[in-house]
Formats: structure tokens, sequence, C-alpha cells
């Protein structure tokens, strides 16, 4: 197989987008895991719980259940379900990038130019 420099440089642009979200969501991970692993935000988070459950038992017209996690969410999803998000991650943004490509590369290409009619 030929490489050619725009493969190449197609290449090159989807490793360094694929680097950027790996990198991203390892961020967002340690930000999550600092934030909310902390005794203070866990001290937050049953207060809320707490008073989920308290409004959960007051009439009203919307019916509001309590909380059911004993965490807070973000970081049992960051925590627990870390390689779902980083999968998900990944695999959205290679569809988005090969249709970026694809969009790209059928608008620069000049074999399949339409003709003007009228003119051979």
């Amino acid at each position: 197989m030929k490489w050619s420099w725009s493969l190449v440089g197609w290449l090159a642009a989807y490793l360094t987008m694929m680097a950027a979200v790996v990198s991203g969501v390892l961020h967002l991970r340690s930000e999550a895991i600092a934030v909310y692993g902390s005794a203070e935000a866990q001290a937050e988070w049953d207060t809320w719980r707490e008073d989920a459950t308290k409004m959960a038992e007051q009439p009203s017209v919307v019916k509001r259940r309590a909380p059911k996690s004993l965490e807070p969410p973000a970081l049992v999803l960051m925590r627990d379900h870390f390689a779902v998000c980083l999968s998900g991650a990944l695999v959205l943004s290679s569809v988005l990038f090969g249709t970026f490509m694809i969009l790209v590369r059928g608008a620069t290409s000049s074999r399949h130019a339409p003709r003007a009619v009228g003119h051979k």
C-alpha cells in the first residue's frame, strides 16, 4: 500500500484528536474524584439525600423520588464506570472525525465535480 501525504496527515490528525479525548476524559476523571471524593462532598451528598427524601414524602403535584445512590453519582460514574465513559468518548469522537473527514474530502475532491449544463 502506498502512503500518500494526505493519508499520513489524516492519520496524524486522528491520533492527535484521540490523544486529546483521552487526555480530556482523564482530566475530568481526576477532577470528579478530587471534588466528589472528599469527606465534605460526601457529607453534602448525605444532607441532600435526607432533604430529597423529606421532599419525596411530602404531597405535591410532581412525585419526587429520593436518590438511591449512597455516593455522589459523578463520583460513581468516573470511578466505577470509567472504562465505559472512555470507550464511549472514543467511539463517538471517531464517528465524528470520520464524518468530518468524509465531508472535507468530498468538498475538496475535484474528481466528481459537476459539469455545467450545455457544455461539452
